[in-house]
Order: structure tokens, then C-alpha cells, then sequence
């Protein structure tokens, strides 16, 4: 029988047992070219948090249990790991080496780069070559000491029969994708400079390849594509030993600035598009994280499957890549997120690849296509991100909404989750409080995948969405320059502007019972609606989940080097040439209105890891100190974390938040 109860209230079988152990996050997935054998990288937070190699169809770790294959180039890390010939190679979080270790039964794990005592070297994104099997290319990140602004990056080469290393590349600030031709005649690799972020300027080189000594050595270096500050190139791969296919925002002779796919040809020097006609459509996300592919090459590569956005979701094309043509869009793909394609080995149709759905669990799949040229699918899971569905009684399934304020031609892009219980229902004429969700980067997005955090919350009574503000990503890249000297403003703006929006022109959520959170740059929007913004009384409860900024100057002088300058864009100059700015906009230097009278009024809570290198711990404890000293009145409550970073990993973390942050609602937001 169904019960009337007010919203917030409700029982849920959705514990955080349930939302710290029972889904799977995959990091990776790899194939091995010579075996075409499939394995994935799966995060395991009730084991401290360690990622593991797992063999896929056998179900077996590949890895011991005091190996942790995931790396922090960047400190974002991703690609930690590649196999080639039966042999994994990977990144260990542990002592910063690079292993190798066979896929076989009870085999250990033997070290391939040099010793590192201090450890002082990071390595991430291997590529074999072809030809010469013991020599891998890899991104090298050398700290020369604590400061993590002193970062040196350059591309390098392992000996994984002798455990030497020798430099391949150097000059630019970041490097990222390398890959060898067929034949290992070639390479190509991506690069960018400071200021820029990997989806702002980066450029792609390819080189010539020889052996020599016993290490590569490169000549004839080209620019294939991408220019400083206003071109982002990415994602290189090989389709052939001439032809080396990549993205880019910029499509000669076309306004369209959207990432494309396009292709480079080594014989005649040149690009060209691969599509007949640009489409207004990203065929690749930022690059936060290393091994984000979008498309994965099939048969001989005369065709390629490729993702891209549309309406705030992943759909599925196939593309001719052997002239320009126009893309067959795949009906039947139910992912509204697909990431890491590759092809399931060489001349395969088939590609595999990690995928999320927004009504159930998704998992690491295979993608088997028809002929041409409706290529009809076919998906198989490989491994499933939980074992046991969720009871679709309880799923808020997501309804996205595109909003406009006024006359402003720029929409306000929101995924809504409404209260799903089949046991409850709330009381006539009331509607749900609403918890806004702001997303991190802030060059990046929320997607509509199913998150067992967000059905705690909606099983609960409670509303929840999610806000894509200006200068997300998606949408193409003028949509993400919008928030260039804006950050700290628009976003705040837009998060307030939708929950009224959904309310007053939908009435579906309670406005006036709206609470805000986020992480990272989410933490930041979070922490300026109790301080910065305009109506900074806006929401009834805040939620900064970890890396709350609070302090802009402090963070330029701390953060990582992969972000520092990014900041000088959202904001428009650095703290020198805008020193008042970056007062504005800090919610440490507003705890106070101009009339020096506390203006803090929304319950806080603060939940920060103690070893976060993106945003560190003093940006949580000096805020803190300065609210008791300035807003004693204010309420509030903050734990840390030990062992957590920049984003939850142990399972005893993640309930404990979730239970934290679920009090906290149900005691200031109802």
C-alpha cells in the first residue's frame, strides 16, 4: 500500500552500503593486439580504493592485491596500463614504477623503469612499438621537489628488458596520446603549452622513427594540426602506416566549432575532413584524463564507430573514412555515455567499451555491427557494473530540459530526477525540495548515466538536478568560452536560474527548499552561493563534497601545474594583473558583506581529503578558521579524510559522506 509522507522522509532500500560497493567503476579497457584478449581496469573501493587489471571473459585479476594499477600524470592520471603479447604493462600507484607482469595465473609483477626512491617520476599512456616489442613510449612527469608547479613533462622511452629509460620528446608544458604507426616507422603524439588546457590549444606532431642504440630516436618532426590559444587537436591514432586520424575543434572555411573527426595523410603532408559536411556536434570530450578515446577504428579502417553529443548525451555513429562522408547514425544504441572504444583486435568489426545507461547499470561491452549500410548492432556485456539490477521501481529515470531566461540566446542546459518510490508518495499540492548538483572542471558536464548516489537521494523524496550552466561542455566550444572571466558568476547564476525555472514554468521542485553541492569546481560554485553571489541566500542547504576552493590567490600559489594558468582564464588574468578579482570572487575574503556584518546564512558542509594535490586541505581549514572568526553564527560542519585525494576512492569514505551529507538535508533543507 502506498503511503502519503513528506518528501525528504521516505524509506529506501538504496542504502550506502549500496552505493560504495555495489557498482563498478571502470577506468579503462584494453585489448591486446596480438592476442585480441580483452581486459578492463575496475576501481575497488572496499580495498582501499586500488584500481585492478582484470582479465574480462575469465574474471580473473592480473594483478596482485598489493598492486595498484592507476597514476596521477596530471594528477588526474588515466591510462594506466596497456597489454601487448600477453604481457601487462601498468602504472603502480604505489611506489610510481611501471611493471610488467604476465596474464598468467599467479605470475609476478617485475619493474621495467628505473628505481625511484623518492619518487619523483610519474609514468602514464604507454605505447608499444610494433616492431622492437621491448621498447615502450610513455609520458614521464619528473617533481623535482614539493612544489607542485616545478612539474616537468616530457614523453619518454622504456627498456623493459634492461629497466632504463631514455628522453623521446621535450619543450612543450604537457604531452599526451602517443602511438606508433603499424609498421613503427611513425609516431604521433599531442602537445600543448601554458596557458592552454588540452581542449583549448593543443597540437598534434608525428615524427619518423628509428632505432638506434637500442632506444628510438625521432627526426622529420611535423605539425599535423591545432594552434596555441585557439585550436584543440586530439585523440591521434593510426589507421594506416600513412593515415593518422584525430578530432579537432576547427574546420577550415566553416563556423562550426565542434570537435570533428579528421585525417592526416604522412604522403601528401595535408588534412582533410572526414566528414562530408561539419556537423554541430562534439565527436570527443575534454581531456581531463588520459585514454578518453571516442572512436574506434574497424575492419581495415575503412570505417570507424564514433561517439558524440547530442542533447546532452552520447549517440553512436559509423563513418567511411576512406573519403568524406556523411555519418550513419546508429538508432539502437541505449548509452547515454560511452567512453574508452577500441578495436577488439586487428580487423576486427567488432570495438569494445566502457558505457553507462540512465535506467540501469552499465558495464564494459561489445559492439558487433551488420553490414553496410545500416550496420545494425549488436552488444554483448563483457562485464557488468553491478551484479544485481536495480529494481526499476525505484529508478528516477532522467528528464533532461533545455531553459532560456529572457532574451538571452545562450540556454541553461538541466537533468532532472524526480522522487521515485513505489512505496510513498508526497502529499497533494506539495513538490520535492530540489538538490542542485553542480558539476566539476568547470570545463566538463553532467551526464544523464544512472548514479546510485542521486537514487539514494530521489527513493528518499527528494528531487535532484543537474545543472550543465555556461561554459559546460557538449555543446561546443563558443558554449564553453561563455565562461572565460565569468567563473564564479555565470555558473552560480545559472544553477539558481534553473531550480526557478523548473519550478515556477514546470512545477516540478520546490525552490524555496533548495539546497546546492558539488566537488572541485562544483565546490567552488558551492561555496560563492553562500558568500559571492548575488542572492547569496538563495538555497537552504550547501554541500561542498571535496575541493571546495575558497581562496583564489592561495590556490594559484598550491594547485597543480596541469590547471594553474586554466585559472587565469576563467577568471581573466592572473592574481598580479587582477588582484581584486580574485578577491571577488573568493569566498574567503566575503564571509563578510561590504558593510562588515556577517552574510553567511546557509547551513554549510564541508568534507575535504587531507592529500587532495588539485585543491589542497588548507583551502577547507583556512575558510573554516575564517568563518568562526568572522560568522560564528553560521552553521556548520566539515569532516576530513584520510588517504582520500581530489574525488572519493575507499568505500568507508564514500558512505560515511553520503551519510553526512543525507543528515544534513534532512536536518536544514525540510
Amino acid at each position: 500500500m502506498v503511503q502519503t509522507a513528506p518528501y525528504g522522509t521516505w524509506t529506501s532500500p538504496i542504502t550506502p552500503e549500496t552505493v560504495a560497493t555495489s557498482s563498478i567503476v571502470f577506468d579503462d579497457v584494453l585489448v591486446d593486439p596480438i592476442t585480441s584478449v580483452v581486459y578492463h581496469i575496475e576501481q575497488r573501493p572496499d580495498e582501499g580504493g586500488r584500481s585492478v587489471i582484470v582479465n574480462t571473459a575469465e574474471g580473473r585479476d592480473v594483478i596482485p592485491s598489493d598492486f595498484n594499477a592507476r597514476d596521477a600524470v596530471n594528477e588526474y592520471g588515466g591510462a594506466a596500463a596497456v597489454v601487448y603479447g600477453g604481457v601487462a604493462y601498468f602504472s603502480n600507484a604505489t611506489d610510481g614504477r611501471v611493471y610488467s607482469v604476465k596474464d598468467e595465473q599467479g605470475s609476478e609483477p617485475s619493474p621495467v623503469s628505473p628505481e625511484d626512491p623518492n619518487k619523483q617520476y610519474r609514468y602514464a599512456n604507454f605505447a608499444v612499438h610494433p616492431v622492437q616489442t621491448n621498447l615502450i613510449a610513455s609520458i614521464l612527469e619528473y617533481h623535482p621537489d614539493e612544489n607542485p608547479q616545478n612539474v616537468v613533462t616530457t614523453l619518454c622511452v622504456l627498456d623493459t628488458t634492461t629497466a632504463a629509460r631514455t628522453g623521446l620528446v621535450k619543450g612543450a608544458d604537457f604531452y599526451a596520446a602517443p602511438v606508433f604507426n603499424p609498421c613503427g616507422t611513425k609516431i604521433a603524439w599531442q602537445e600543448w603549452y601554458q596557458p592552454d588546457m588540452p581542449f583549448e590549444g593543443a597540437l598534434i606532431y608525428v615524427a619518423d622513427v628509428s632505432i638506434k642504440n637500442g632506444t628510438i630516436v625521432l627526426s622529420n618532426t611535423t605539425r599535423v594540426a591545432g594552434k596555441k590559444l585557439e585550436i584543440s587537436a586530439g585523440y591521434p591514432s593510426w589507421i594506416s602506416d600513412t593515415a593518422l586520424l584525430y578530432t579537432s575543434d576547427y574546420t577550415p572555411g566553416s563556423s562550426i566549432r565542434f570537435q570533428n573527426p579528421f585525417i592526416y595523410s604522412t604522403d601528401t603532408g595535408s588534412s582533410r575532413a572526414a566528414l562530408a559536411t561539419p556537423i554541430a556536434q562534439d565527436f570527443a570530450e575534454p581531456a581531463w584524463y588520459f585514454g578518453l578515446y571516442p572512436y574506434a577504428l574497424l575492419g581495415d579502417g575503412s570505417y570507424g564507430a564514433f561517439t558524440a553529443f547530442q542533447d546532452g548525451r552520447n549517440i553512436l555513429y559509423i563513418l567511411n573514412l576512406t573519403k568524406p562522408s556523411d555519418p550513419v547514425q546508429i538508432v539502437d544504441f541505449p548509452f547515454v555515455v560511452a567512453q574508452h572504444l577500441k578495436q577488439a583486435g586487428p580487423n576486427a568489426t567488432t570495438f569494445v567499451f566502457t558505457a553507462s545507461l540512465n535506467n540501469q547499470p552499465g558495464g564494459v561491452l561489445q559492439c558487433s555491427l551488420g553490414a553496410a549500410p545500416s550496420f545494425v548492432p549488436t552488444y554483448e556485456y563483457l562485464k557488468r557494473s553491478s551484479a544485481q539490477p536495480v529494481d526499476d521501481a525505484y529508478i528516477s529515470v532522467p528528464k533532461p530540459f533545455t531553459l532560456y531566461k529572457g532574451g538571452d540566446p545562450n540556454p541553461i542546459y538541466a537533468i532532472l530526477y524526480l522522487p521515485k518510490n513505489p512505496d510513498f508518495e508526497g502529499p497533494a499540492g506539495k513538490k520535492p525540495p530540489c538538490i542542485t548538483g553542480v558539476h566539476g572542471g568547470p570545463t566538463s558536464m553532467s551526464t544523464q548515466a544512472l548514479d546510485l548516489k542521486k537514487l539514494y537521494f530521489t527513493s528518499r523524496g527528494f528531487a535532484w538536478l543537474d545543472v550543465n550552466y555556461r561554459g559546460s561542455s557538449g555543446y561546443g566550444r563558443n558554449y564553453i568560452e561563455l565562461l572565460a572571466g565569468n567563473w564564479g558568476i555565470l555558473d552560480n547564476q545559472d544553477c539558481e536560474d534553473a531550480v526557478t525555472m523548473v519550478d515556477k514554468q514546470q512545477g516540478l521542485v520546490d525552490s524555496n527548499h533548495a539546497a546546492v553541492r558539488g566537488g572541485s569546481a562544483g565546490g567552488f560554485t558551492t561555496l560563492c552561493s553562500t558568500t559571492t553571489a548575488k542572492n547569496n541566500k538563495y538555497y537552504k542547504a550547501a554541500t561542498s563534497a571535496y575541493g571546495g576552493i575558497s581562496d583564489l590567490k592561495l590556490l594559484a600559489q598550491a594547485t597543480e601545474k596541469f590547471e594553474l594558468q586554466y585559472m587565469y582564464k576563467l577568471l581573466g588574468g592572473s592574481p598580479d594583473e587582477i588582484p581584486d578579482v580574485y578577491e571577488e570572487r573568493s569566498p574567503y575574503y566575503n564571509v563578510l558583506d561590504p558593510c562588515g556584518q556577517p552574510q553567511m546564512t546557509i547551513p554549510l558542509l564541508m568534507l575535504q581529503g587531507k592529500n587532495d594535490p588539485v585543491v589542497p586541505e588548507d583551502q577547507a581549514t583556512g575558510f573554516l578558521e575564517k568563518i568562526k572568526q568572522e560568522a560564528p553564527n553560521e552553521k556548520l560542519s566539515y569532516h576530513f579524510y584520510d588517504g582520500e585525494g581530489h574525488g572519493w576512492k575507499k568505500a568507508s569514505t564514500i558512505k560515511d559522506a553520503l551519510i553526512r551529507e543525507h543528515k544534513w538535508y534532512v536536518e536544514n533543507l525540510l
